[in-house]
């Protein structure tokens, strides 16, 4: 096994998610830029309720994304979800616990990936914590990618392209990976709360800041 190993590493060598450099997963530099804290927003239409991230977004933060989401990097998906359940820690402590309900990716890059790419990070964060994850949220409309749009014109871009697949009695807590502008988490919320849902909190790994 260790010959084996020592072959792998030849032709395939370790290479940092966020610089390249060979060697290790993500070097001592990056992972000083991948540092953990708290940032905590909030959704702008009432009820209110706050957003815990523990990644500021960087050009680190948007190659790990990118490992995870594009190429299916198992490394960059556990940084993602160490990020969440760090998130997570400070949402129960200040609002309680709920099921986890993921954003879903549209249908069209779901397909394109071969994965529900949060709802898989939300089960992994499940086995962490205990707390069920509910694949409550569908798309309903096509939209445009958001990347290249402001925040108001993502507010019209994904306004009511969601709808709640079943009704929930207890509380819930939305998970994505990224927050820009809020928008598709508070798509999110509407969607769920028209089907009579809590929503307490939401998590996600990373935050854009400020939110644009």
């Amino acid at each position: 096994m260790k010959s084996l190993k020592s072959l792998q590493e030849i032709i395939f060598p370790i290479r940092c998610l966020g610089c390249s450099a060979l060697g290790l997963e993500i070097c001592s530099e990056c992972r000083g830029k991948w540092n953990p804290h708290i940032y905590r927003s909030w959704s702008r239409t009432a009820p209110y309720f706050p957003i815990f991230s523990s990644i500021q977004y960087s050009t680190v933060a948007s190659k790990v994304l990118l490992a995870a989401k594009e190429n299916n990097i198992k490394l960059a998906d556990d940084l993602l979800v160490q990020a969440l359940q760090k998130s997570f820690h400070f949402c129960a402590k200040e609002r309680g616990v709920g099921l986890f309900v993921p954003i879903p990716s549209r249908h069209a890059v779901a397909r394109s990936r071969g994965r529900q790419f949060i709802t898989e990070l939300s089960l992994q964060l499940s086995k962490s914590t205990g707390m069920e994850t509910v694949e409550s949220l569908s798309h309903i409309r096509k939209v445009r990618d958001q990347s290249s749009l402001d925040a108001k014109q993502r507010l019209v871009n994904i306004e009511g392209s969601m709808k709640s697949l079943r009704y929930l009695s207890e509380k819930v807590i939305l998970v994505d990976d990224l927050v820009t502008t809020g928008a598709t988490i508070y798509e999110g919320a509407r969607a769920l709360r028209e089907n009579g849902i809590e929503v307490i909190a939401a998590v996600t790994a990373c935050i854009a800041e400020p939110l644009r």
